[in-house]
């Protein structure tokens, strides 16, 4: 059972749990518990059942797809006051995790057992529309990633993640080509291919494991083109 504290701070970050009675707040207090997880802990393996829905309250999971040959494909992020809803999605279907939960950033879940999460559901038109809202964003996160690879030129696609990391024109970018390629679905060969063409624009510096950007308007051009 967790404390007053950890109840506040759940209230605080899912907002959905007022509307509910006070005997099912009090089942969801009971049954579930608060686990601490470092960075690259793995939470959820393919063909792994699912037996609890993390509700996260600090920190960040990355769901993603690993293929064959080790590629991955980010699919969605769930942060604080969100959910896993394919976690849910497969107690419904009875099916096993199809994809790879990690913690992406050292992170603290409220792990809630899935026979009372849907025990719940089952009572509460609000938390059915929690778990539709869920869904429809995780959906549209999913679909804009999948959107990008198959229709969007590669060099485009990393312009705008140079540009959306660097945090509002703060210059430099702590990364690796290895891991930008695993946020864009392509490999890292590709991705120091395109910087090295960046960089002879003189639009980038590139450093060990991290990336100046010289030249954000010529960036910015590249996605108008």
């Amino acid at each position: 059972m967790i404390n007053p504290t950890q109840a506040s701070q759940l209230l605080k970050l899912f907002p959905v749990l007022k509307s509910l009675s006070e005997d099912s707040r009090r089942h969801i207090f009971e049954a579930g518990q608060i686990l601490d997880l470092p960075q690259g802990q793995m939470l959820l393996q393919p063909n792994q059942q699912c037996q609890y829905i993390p509700l996260v309250l600090s920190g960040q999971l990355r769901v993603f797809k690993l293929s064959a040959n080790g590629r991955e494909m980010t699919l969605f992020r769930t942060g604080p006051g969100e959910t896993c809803l394919m976690s849910i999605a497969c107690r419904i279907k009875d099916e096993d995790f199809p994809a790879q939960a990690q913690v992406e950033e050292a992170a603290t879940l409220f792990m809630l057992p899935q026979n009372i999460y849907h025990l719940i559901l089952d009572q509460s038109p609000a938390w059915k529309d929690y778990l539709i809202i869920t869904l429809y964003e995780h959906l549209t996160e999913t679909m804009e990633t999948l959107e990008a690879v198959a229709f969007d030129r590669t060099d485009r696609r990393l312009a705008a993640w140079l540009l959306d990391h660097s945090n509002g024109g703060k210059n430099r970018i702590s990364t690796t080509h290895e891991t930008i390629a695993v946020e864009l679905g392509t490999v890292r060969e590709v991705i120091s291919r395109l910087l090295g063409e960046f960089k002879s624009q003189n639009a980038v510096r590139l450093g060990r494991g991290r990336i100046d950007i010289l030249s954000a308007a010529f960036l910015r051009n590249l996605l108008d083109r």
